[in-house]
This record gives C-alpha cells, structure tokens and sequence, in this order.
C-alpha cells in the first residue's frame, strides 16, 4: 500500500487532502501541530494514523523516512525547512499561494515565491499548488469573518471599489486535487487553481449574503477609510494595495483536466453556512 504523510491535517486543506487519499486507498499519516478532537475523531474514523508535530522539528523526518508521497498544506516557509535534509519521497506537493503572482512585488510573496524557487531546484518531482481565496470550512477565517460580519452588521464594507474579479476554490476540490498530485504519473509543476465561478468581490458579498439568508447593504470603502484601518491594526498596507487588483488564478503549469475544482461558489458557501451553523468541523 502508498504511504502518504500529510502536514497541516488539523486544518481544513490538510485534513481534507488526508480524507481524500485514504478514500484513493492510501495508508495515511496525518501530522497535526495541536489537538484538534473533532479532526482527530473524523481522521481515525477514515483509517489515518495520527502523530503530532511543531514544524520544522527534526522528529517530522523519522515520519517521512518511507513515505511515498509527502504533502504540506502549511505555509511554504515551514515546509522548506522540515524538509532540510530529507531525502526526496516519489511525489512532493507543497501549497503556496497565487498571490505570489499576482501580487509579485509584495515583500511576503516575494519570499514565498524565493521557497519556491529553491524546492524547485532541490525536488524536481515537486508540485506547487498556488490556491486563490479558500473557503468551506468555518476553519477558514476570511469568508468566515465575513459571515460573521453580515449577521451583526446592517452595512458590509467590500474592500476598495468592489470591483476587483475574485476566484474563490472549495476546501475539499483542494484536498482532491493535492491527493490527485500524490499519483505516480501527475505531473510536477506549479499549479493556479481556482474555482470555477469568477466574480467580483461585491458579487462575492452578495452571493455571501444571499447564502446567509440575510438583507444587508454593500458599500465601497475608499482609499483613505483603508488607510485608517491601517493605522488601526485591522488592515495591512499589501491589502490595501490588493483591494482594486483582479485576484484570479493565474496560470504556470497546466493542470489535468481530472483535477480541476468543480464546486460552485453557491454550493460551497451553502456548505460553508451549514457548518457554521453546526457542528464545526474545526475546534
């Protein structure tokens, strides 16, 4: 049987990717960085093997000694030095993030994107996965500060114009598509991935707000309401330059048709609400 170690497995991506390769038939090790009772539950009932971890720790690398294929849904910082001195397993797939092409100049993508370069360089198998907005899962903090926000507030503040495209990609589309990366014959390669409905960010809080089941009105923050939001602590200076910019996937290496995500934005948000409204999945 395959043998796959899946870093970051408390967190919605993570767990999601470690649910999906044991549903491939994988004998999964799913390494948590603290205890997370109802992942914990939901991962032991799959057949996962649960161990704990505080990246970079040098006790991650007797866990990586056989593995087949390794997948890191944590930051790409964390991944590069747990991987110092690792021998390469068959498959490697480390997440980062579209930002680092489509904000380019921002100084935190720009090291995000020197990481890539240098496991690219060290582990020629490796794929990259550069999600947009990730949303699902109440563990998800941007839409789900935003729902949050919708059910306390009658006026929703959208970011800048509001006009800029977003594409925002289903936690588990994600958690598929890494599993499908693990495969002997995937490719290797840096890979945009996106959901399949592009909108605008107004749309994006109206499809929000529609799923919620609430009335609220959206109104365009100007520039110089962001920079007091700045000053606040609330807002970075690389958002506020990120408000008016399109952040849709932008494609490097092509990405088997298979793997695309296929969940619509309503059908993933409906999700996102049931959760939220349940039991969460985190804790």
């Amino acid at each position: 049987m395959r043998r796959a170690l899946v870093f970051g497995a408390g967190g919605a991506v993570g767990e999601a990717t470690a649910l999906a390769l044991r549903g491939a038939g994988w004998d999964v090790t799913a390494s948590l960085r603290q205890a997370a009772p109802a992942a914990e539950a939901r991962l032991a009932q799959a057949g996962a093997r649960i161990v704990f971890h505080t990246l970079p720790e040098a006790s991650c690398k007797a866990d990586a000694v056989g593995a087949d294929a390794i997948v890191f849904t944590t930051h790409i910082s964390l991944a590069e030095a747990a991987l110092s001195g690792v021998v390469g397993p068959k498959r490697l797939v480390v997440f980062s993030s579209n930002n680092v092409a489509a904000d380019a100049q921002a100084p935190s993508y720009k090291l995000m994107a020197d990481a890539e370069r240098r496991l690219r360089t060290v582990f020629p198998n490796i794929a990259i996965v550069r999600p947009t907005l990730i949303y699902g899962d109440p563990r998800l903090q941007t839409l789900t500060q935003l729902m949050r926000l919708a059910r306390r507030l009658p006026v929703l503040p959208v970011p800048g114009s509001g006009r800029a495209r977003v594409q925002p990609v289903f936690h588990e589309d994600l958690g598929r598509l890494a599993a499908g990366l693990c495969a002997d014959d995937a490719p290797s390669g840096t890979f945009a991935v996106g959901g399949p409905d592009v909108v605008t960010m107004r749309d994006l809080y109206r499809v929000v707000i529609r799923a919620l089941r609430v009335r609220r009105l959206i109104v365009p923050t100007p520039r110089f309401a962001m920079n007091i939001a700045v000053r606040a602590g609330r807002l970075t200076a690389e958002q506020v330059v990120r408000a008016d910019a399109d952040r849709t996937a932008i494609d490097v290496d092509a990405l088997p048709p298979a793997l695309m995500p296929r969940t619509s934005l309503a059908e993933g948000l409906a999700h996102h609400v049931r959760l939220l409204d349940g039991a969460a999945p985190g804790d």
